[in-house]
């Protein structure tokens, strides 16, 4: 059968999946979730994070307060100076704050700046390290990047040769074979029945040679009639695996 005798589209059938369906559905989206999952906790599984690093901040619940104006605290060793060296005194700011480090809650206000310091410098450090294992990660997810797109180019060009292999066998092309065979078997039905009238019989035919002339015109007609059957279901969309 040829299929350049006839040209006609199919009427459009129900959509079939493509190769490009199928490429798309063997990806599961649950690969992703995987990956961020094992980077998560490839993350938690390093140094203590932030957020544990933060339950240990120090507190200031317990902490002492600090002299306030009302209380009138002075040190005892300026209790007695004269008011000359009183002045003296608030004069220099080096002084204040010696004789500030005389209150009760000194200690303890210096014990929890220092505290404050270590943490700040434990999460400087910390965040030092999240920065090294982030960059590693980047170079490893560029690198799979990479990789990812190596392998589409690859599998498009694979694609592309499957759908060239499979185009004989596409709905159009199969549609336009089957409107060729119908137009081929009419011609066939047309030259069988012509041919008895064109043989040379001698004025009369043998009843041998009217009946086989018989039976091929039923045969070939049996065929022109399936042909056209199958080419009307297909109109319909009664056609197997697109109803």
């Amino acid at each position: 059968m040829n299929p350049s005798l006839n040209s006609d589209t199919p009427p459009p059938p129900p959509p079939k999946p493509t190769s490009h369906d199928v490429s798309r559905g063997g990806t599961p989206q649950a690969n992703h979730q995987l990956e961020s999952q094992d980077w998560d906790s490839r993350l938690r599984n390093g140094n203590p994070s932030p957020y544990s690093a933060a339950m240990n901040h120090p507190s200031q619940a317990t902490l002492p307060k600090p002299p306030t104006a009302e209380e009138g605290w002075i040190p005892d060793a300026v209790k007695d100076k004269s008011t000359i060296d009183l002045q003296s005194i608030l004069k220099d700011p080096a002084l204040i704050s010696a004789l500030s480090s005389h209150h009760p809650s000194y200690p303890a206000h210096q014990q929890h700046l220092q505290a404050l310091l270590k943490y700040n410098q434990d999460l400087a450090t910390h965040l030092l390290e999240l920065q090294s294992h982030l960059m590693d990660l980047r170079s490893s997810t560029e690198s799979l990047l990479l990789t990812h797109q190596s392998h589409e180019v690859s599998w498009r060009k694979k694609q592309t040769e499957m759908d060239a292999a499979l185009a004989p066998w596409s709905p159009k092309t199969l549609y336009q074979r089957l409107a060729a065979s119908v137009a081929e078997q009419e011609a066939v039905c047309q030259a069988v029945e012509e041919s008895f009238l064109e043989e040379d019989h001698h004025g009369r035919a043998t009843e041998k040679e009217v009946v086989d002339w018989v039976k091929r015109v039923r045969a070939e007609a049996a065929k022109l009639a399936a042909r056209r059957e199958a080419k009307a279901r297909w109109d319909e969309g009664r056609v197997g695996g697109w109803r």
